[in-house]
């Protein structure tokens, strides 16, 4: 899943159930994502732009856990070859 664009109650903030982040004092930081999913206004991309205009990236770190980045380099792949 896509992290969702997000207007945290005038937070810019990324959303995936189970993680999130916000961008706050000029710097995204990892918040309860429970929170923003409850207390955000999902937005699409453009109106999230239109709202903050562009920030910087997220940080490296962020969303790392979605399947879609795996790479099938890591361990689950190792246990998966394994079988």
């Amino acid at each position: 899943m896509e992290p969702k664009f997000v207007d945290w109650e005038g937070i810019p903030a990324r959303w995936t159930p189970g993680e999130a982040w916000a961008f706050i004092k000029g710097e995204w930081v990892r918040v309860n994502s429970s929170d923003v999913g409850f207390n955000g206004a999902e937005l699409d991309e453009e109106s999230f732009f239109n709202v903050f205009g562009r920030l910087m990236a997220l940080p490296a770190i962020a969303f790392q856990a979605r399947p879609d980045r795996w790479t099938g380099k890591g361990p689950l792949a190792a246990f998966r070859a394994g079988r």
